[in-house]
């Protein structure tokens, strides 16, 4: 079989990351990538434009390249590809959004648009874990919470296409009611790299001898220092990893599913807070998920999404792998 070629962009609250994607029909490589800082894009029209641009760049640079892929974290409709309330980018405006519709208009290439944990879940049915489970939870971790669902082989997207949006459980009904109301109480808002730095910032005002006094603080310093044994560290994922664990139990249980594969921008947490997370969901899961329950790091890795946009946009499926 010959190599395929296409690209994906893999758009997130705080980055996109994009990449020229080879397949030839038993795995796929990245043969170039860029980065964008998602804030400076302002706008609909901002996003569309830088899109267009790499596309005219690097299909001058690979002329095989045959569709475009764009993963995206917002509830997208999988038939019309128009987007809804992205709750990370808030320049995004309120109202729907044909964004494949727009895309179309100005590249000259065919446009797959779906969720971005979906388009990552896509990665890890045909990369990674996905050879060998046919059903998972794929959760990834970063800006926010996302989740997909695969179900014997394939993304199950639900009526529309929004099924699958984990950061969205609620996991505390006594939260303070907050604008926008669906935001209250929801995992997203305990989980994810803002609620990793803000429970630190909690910690640090009463622990003086931590290490990430006088640090700039990210979730891989956090980490690191969590693995070293710094004590606010460690509470801090040890605080996340108890909220992650309840929404995952609610998860699985309304799924009948046992594995769960993390991925995302922050997934590259040391193995302490998997563990963690693991043993919790194994007391708060039902009785006869939480003896089977397995939670594990993406295979695929960060690039995920970008591997998997692009897969999606060649149209390649498990079962063409068979």
């Amino acid at each position: 079989m010959s190599t395929r070629v296409a690209l994906g962009f893999d758009v997130g609250g705080t980055t996109i990351k994009a990449g020229v994607v080879a397949w030839d029909g038993i795995d796929a490589s990245i043969v170039a990538t860029c980065q964008h800082v998602t804030e400076t894009l302002r706008s609909p029209d901002g996003l569309i434009a830088w899109i267009a641009q790499q596309c005219e760049r690097w299909q001058s640079e690979y002329p095989a390249v045959e569709a475009v892929g764009i993963g995206f974290p917002a509830c997208i409709e999988w038939d019309s590809g128009i987007v809804a309330h992205p709750p990370n980018i808030p320049w995004w405006p309120n109202q729907p959004f044909p964004l494949r519709t727009e895309l179309s208009k100005r590249l000259s290439l065919p446009v797959m648009l779906d969720n971005d944990a979906n388009v990552a879940a896509h990665a890890e049915c045909l990369l990674g874990y996905g050879r060998q489970w046919p059903w998972f939870l794929f959760v990834t971790l970063g800006t926010g919470v996302g989740g997909a669902i695969v179900a014997d082989g394939r993304i199950f997207r639900g009526e529309r296409g929004f099924a699958g949006e984990l950061g969205h459980v609620i996991i505390n009904a006594c939260a303070p009611l907050r604008s926008p109301a669906f935001r209250t109480g929801v995992l997203e808002e305990y989980v994810g790299r803002a609620a990793i730095i803000e429970r630190v910032q909690a910690l640090l005002a009463e622990d003086p001898t931590s290490v990430l006094h006088g640090v700039a603080l990210d979730v891989d310093a956090i980490g690191r220092a969590a693995e070293a044994g710094d004590r606010s560290a460690r509470r801090a994922l040890e605080d996340v990893g108890r909220m992650l664990a309840l929404g995952l139990a609610s998860a699985l249980a309304l799924l009948g599913l046992e594995r769960v594969v993390v991925g995302g921008g922050i997934s590259q947490l040391p193995s302490l807070f998997y563990e963690h997370v693991c043993a919790l969901l194994r007391q708060h899961a039902l009785p006869a998920i939480a003896e089977r329950v397995t939670v594990v790091r993406s295979m695929v890795g960060p690039d995920a999404g970008i591997l998997g946009a692009a897969l999606l946009a060649l149209g390649v499926q498990k079962e063409n792998l068979q």
